[in-house]
C-alpha cells in the first residue's frame, strides 16, 4: 500500500509546536459559548457580592426568618381562635343544653335514651370506658369519633362548646345512674 501524501485541510490554523508528528490545531471556542461563560462569571460575581458581602441572607438565615414569621402568624391565629378550656361543666344550663344535643344529634339512637347502651353503642352510665372516661377523652371521642367502631365524628357538625356540653352531660348526668336494661360494662374501669 502506498502512503497518500495528501494533506487534509482544517479550519483551524496549526500551532507552532509539534510532537511525534502530530500538530495541534488552534480551534477557538464558538462565540456563543464565550458569551455564556462570561454571563456565568458575571452572575457568580454578583451572587458572591450579594450573599456574602452585602445584605443577602444565606439559607440558614432565611430559614430562621421564615420560622420567626410563621411563629408570629401562629400566635396571631391562636389569639383569634380562642382555645376552649376542656373542663367538666356542672351548671344547669350547660347540662340541659347537653341533654338536648344528646337527643337531637342521634346520640340516643346508638347509646339509648338513658345512656344504657344497645347492640350498637356502649353503656354510658357505668364507670367502664372503651376510649377513656375523663372529660378530655370523652370530648375527643365525640369530636373525632371512632370510625373503627362506627362512632361518627361530630367536629364538622357541632362547635367545641356544644361538644363540651354533651361531654359534660354524659359524665355529670348519665354516669352513675342505673337505667333498666343496661348493657354490660365494656372497656376499662375509670374511677
Amino acid at each position: 500500500m502506498e502512503k497518500d501524501d495528501k494533506k487534509v485541510k482544517y479550519d483551524g490554523k496549526p500551532m507552532e509546536h509539534e510532537f511525534d508528528g502530530i500538530k495541534e490545531l488552534n480551534n477557538p471556542i464558538p462565540p456563543w459559548l464565550q458569551v455564556l461563560f462570561f454571563i456565568t462569571v458575571a452572575f457568580s460575581l454578583f451572587y458572591w457580592l450579594y450573599y456574602h458581602v452585602w445584605t443577602g441572607d444565606l439559607q440558614e438565615q432565611e430559614y430562621q426568618k421564615e420560622m420567626a414569621a410563621a411563629e408570629v402568624k401562629l400566635e396571631k391565629h391562636r389569639a383569634e381562635t380562642k382555645q376552649l378550656d376542656i373542663i367538666l361543666l356542672t351548671d344547669d344550663a350547660s347540662i340541659t343544653a347537653g341533654e338536648a344535643i344528646f337527643k337531637e344529634k342521634l346520640c340516643a339512637t346508638c347509646h339509648g335514651q338513658l345512656g344504657e347502651g344497645n347492640p350498637i353503642g356502649p353503656n354510658l352510665t357505668d364507670k367502664y370506658w372503651i376510649n377513656g372516661g375523663t372529660i378530655e377523652q370523652v370530648f375527643a371521642t365525640i369530636k373525632n369519633g371512632v370510625p373503627t367502631k362506627g362512632m361518627t365524628p361530630f367536629k364538622d357538625q357541632l362547635p367545641d362548646e356544644k361538644i363540651l356540653q354533651v361531654s359534660s352531660y354524659v359524665l355529670h348526668k348519665l354516669q352513675g345512674t342505673n337505667p333498666p336494661n343496661a348493657k354490660e360494662p365494656q372497656g376499662v374501669l375509670v374511677e
